[in-house]
């Protein structure tokens, strides 16, 4: 799946996030992904466990179908804005509602980031 099939998915799934969408070159993604993180992040802080199921769920059943690209922005747009965002402090628990595979990308990154502060 390229930037644009999962952008057109994403526009069907959370409709209240096509004005914010930009759909420009595919390097755009990782932009877009911010606005997702952000509003899954906003699901968090509200405590909106519904909605944050759906975000997570979109997420987990795209991680299998994306290409290179996609998979490095969920990584490095998504995941770190959740690891390193306002709702940081809570991410031990939330973690805990993210699909499996999400949750090994997350988890892989947090890894990541965290032995990069090691290495300082």
């Amino acid at each position: 799946m390229n930037a644009e099939e999962y952008l057109r998915l994403l526009k069907e799934e959370f409709p209240y996030l096509k004005e914010k969408l930009i759909e420009l070159e595919s390097e755009m993604i990782f932009f877009n992904m911010e606005i997702f993180a952000e509003y899954t992040i906003d699901q968090i802080m509200t405590e909106n466990m519904k909605e944050l199921n759906k975000c997570f769920c979109f997420q987990e059943s795209k991680i299998d179908f994306v290409d290179s690209l996609l998979l490095n922005a969920m990584t490095v747009s998504y995941c770190e804005a959740l690891l390193l965002g306002e709702c940081s402090q809570q991410m031990d628990r939330v973690v805990e509602l993210m699909g499996p595979k999400l949750r090994t990308l997350y988890g892989e990154y947090e890894t990541y980031y965290n032995d990069l502060g090691r290495k300082k």
